[in-house]
């Protein structure tokens, strides 16, 4: 089913993804009779015009990093205010995916292809700020390829005003600097990569907490992760792609690499391992190449979609408002700078959470009550699980918004009341766990975003209380 979405020169097969950003479909592009993923952007964020502008600018460039290990853009466009960017159809799905099922040889040989790509993108000048297991996708020769540079660069480069709600990056997986708000360069990914190696070896995350904003400050405070002693020898791959400054790590994917090989040297039947593993590559591809087979139909095939980029990043309701901070629209290529090491961790915030647009109270406006209370529930529950995604961003898709319209209808309506209670609930929890570790600003912020659901809850107004003696000196 393919809904009432139409782009000129592409017949659309299939829906195969959808976030709150974005929804993807199996389609054919007719000039050149092949598949492509075609990922179209949610009316809520083509209605805006900043983000418009730089989606079309930054995917244009990022359809320029041609490489093996990228993730190819073949188009971007815009039609009848619907925005569209054509990729590559990768039908082998993500790392997510195949992550239980690996052995230490596969690990570093998708690593190695990763650093490959990022090599490439850093010199060309972008940073692409969400690397997880979710954006490394397969190609049929079992060759690891990096997905949707030009989506996060696009939405990365958004105002905080407009975008506030949306995290750049995803905590799991997040840099110091990125946690910080501070510059990033392509050492914040190398950083991440290795984060996405801890967990591929030791078969848990790097850090784990009970809510997203401390797994973030973990990768601020906390030591490097240890690997289980039987993979010690790669212990130093983890310890300098995950060094808390970026002065001390790999200073691009090469080095990386290099030291991936130095490592394989010291340990010879791994290195015959991964030797093996890269001739049976070739082979793939060679009997690809040779095969006059033609592609299964598309009910056929499992397809799992990563909404890539940013895209698909946790929206972390709170934790967000900390990432958000000074990121202003960037020039397309990013200059690769060093990044002052930080001395505190200290993590700020921009504005509160915009009203909705008004194409957003549009499509409020067509639902009908027992939708509006239905959909509210099912993104409070979702937020509950996913560190606050869905629970007031996308503008006019989100918990606050939804119920907030009841009201507006039905005054007095106990089920949306009580859901802004424990919407307004879950910003009083995570506004608390910022004052604990003296980030005022973001607790600040947090308190004013689940004020918006709750203006009386007694919670949010004590810490506000707190707040204003804690940044007053009292």
């Amino acid at each position: 089913m393919t809904e009432n979405v139409q782009v000129s020169g592409y017949k659309l097969v299939q829906k195969i993804g959808e976030g709150g950003m974005a929804t993807v479909y199996l389609a054919m592009q007719e000039s050149l009779d092949r598949e492509v993923a075609l990922k179209i952007m949610a009316p809520t964020l083509a209605a805006n015009e900043t983000f418009r502008e730089q989606f079309m600018k930054e995917g244009r460039i990022a359809a320029k990093l041609t490489h093996p290990h990228l993730m190819t853009v073949h188009d971007i466009g815009s039609e009848k205010g619907v925005y569209y960017l054509a990729s590559e159809y990768l039908p082998a799905g993500t790392l997510r995916d195949r992550m239980q099922r690996l052995n230490t040889a596969e690990v570093l040989e998708i690593v190695r292809d990763v650093a490959s790509g990022l090599s490439y993108a850093h010199e060309m000048g972008f940073v692409h700020r969400d690397v997880k297991p979710g954006n490394i996708m397969f190609r049929s020769n079992g060759s690891a390829v990096l997905a949707d540079f030009g989506i996060a660069k696009a939405i990365k480069s958004v105002s905080a005003a407009t975008m506030a709600g949306n995290a750049i990056g995803t905590p799991d997986y997040m840099s110091p600097e990125q946690a910080q708000a501070t510059p990033v360069d392509g050492r914040s990914d190398l950083y991440s990569l290795g984060a996405v190696l801890f967990e591929c070896l030791a078969g848990h995350k790097p850090y784990e907490a009970g809510d997203a904003y401390a797994v973030a400050l973990m990768h601020v405070t906390e030591p490097v992760p240890k690997l289980p002693e039987k993979l010690g020898w790669l212990q130093p791959l983890i310890d300098k792609s995950m060094a808390k400054q970026p002065a001390e790590r790999f200073a691009t994917g090469d080095a990386f690499v290099a030291e991936l090989d130095r490592l394989l040297a010291a340990n010879p039947k791994m290195d015959a391992v991964m030797r093996e593993s890269r001739s049976a590559r070739r082979r793939a591809v060679s009997a690809a190449k040779s095969s006059s087979s033609t592609a299964t139909a598309p009910g056929g095939r499992k397809w799992i979609f990563a909404i890539g980029g940013i895209a698909a990043a946790i929206v972390l309701a709170g934790l967000s408002w900390w990432f958000w901070h000074g990121r202003a629209a960037t020039p397309a290529a990013t200059t690769i700078v060093n990044v002052p090491p930080p001395t505190e961790p200290t993590l700020t915030a921009p504005s509160p959470i915009p009203e909705p647009a008004p194409a957003a109270d549009a499509a409020l406006v067509q639902l009908d009550l027992p939708t509006l209370l239905s959909r509210g529930s099912e993104y409070f529950a979702y937020g509950q699980k996913n560190g606050g995604e869905k629970m007031s961003f996308p503008p006019g898709d989100n918990a606050v918004d939804l119920f907030h319209e009841v009201l507006k209808r039905d005054p007095g309506n106990a089920q949306a009341t009580q859901g802004l209670q424990k919407i307004a609930d879950f910003y009083a929890n995570g506004a608390q766990t910022a004052l604990k570790n003296g980030l005022y600003t973001g607790a600040d912020v947090l308190v004013e975003s689940g004020l918006r659901a709750d203006p009386k809850n007694a919670a949010l107004l004590q810490l506000k209380t707190q707040l204003a003696k804690a940044e007053g000196g009292g």
